[in-house]
């Protein structure tokens, strides 16, 4: 119990020193040294529980991608594809409360190969559930999650750049009318979407 507290409190300490590290600093040029000088942990320490920093940084995309899967497959697709904007909804207010380090990891394109990561993740969980709801191979379900879930963190990236001035409404019909567009043929053989 008290090493499982330990552990908690050390991976705490080194994940709010990355995030302190990353705002300033490029992904490559981020040491074990720094990291865990920031956080004020042993270095052997770092390396009982970690490889790399790389190793490490992963801990931020297994939390991202198992935190949107669970926002995104709480009921079957065919369900939840049904309610237009329903993922977007929940999407979008994650991102905006309070998940500063995890917009700043979508938006960067430094840190881009982690939130390709993530969408990867995301993506295999969403192709499971799609494959659960509709007749579809494997690879169309994994094709269509791909594609629903790249299109809008790409959209996002634009909104949250600034890239693109629209409403949240204007935003959310828009993500609507791609990911319905796009989805229909791979979906839409004998299912409704």
């Amino acid at each position: 119990m008290d090493t499982d507290r330990r552990v908690r409190k050390t991976t705490a300490a080194l994940k709010e020193a990355f995030r302190e590290i990353a705002r300033d600093t490029r992904y490559r040029d981020i040491t074990v040294r720094e990291l865990t000088e920031k956080a004020d942990v042993n270095r052997k320490t770092f390396y009982l529980h970690y490889d790399s920093i790389d190793d490490f940084a992963n801990t931020f995309v297994d939390e991202l991608a198992d935190q949107l899967i669970k926002l995104i497959v709480v009921k079957p697709m065919n369900h939840t594809l049904q309610e237009p904007g329903i993922v977007f909804d929940k999407v979008f207010d994650f991102f905006t409360q309070s998940r500063d380090f995890y917009t700043f990891m979508i938006t960067s394109d430094d840190y881009s190969f982690l939130s390709r990561k993530v969408e990867a993740k995301v993506s295999e969980a969403l192709a499971q559930a799609i494959k659960e709801s509709y007749d579809v191979s494997e690879v169309d379900a994994y094709i269509s999650s791909s594609f629903m879930i790249r299109n809008t963190l790409m959209l996002f990236r634009l909104h949250i750049n600034g890239q693109m001035k629209l409403s949240r409404d204007e935003f959310k019909d828009r993500i609507i009318r791609l990911d319905k567009s796009g989805l229909e043929t791979f979906l839409n053989k004998n299912n409704s979407l």
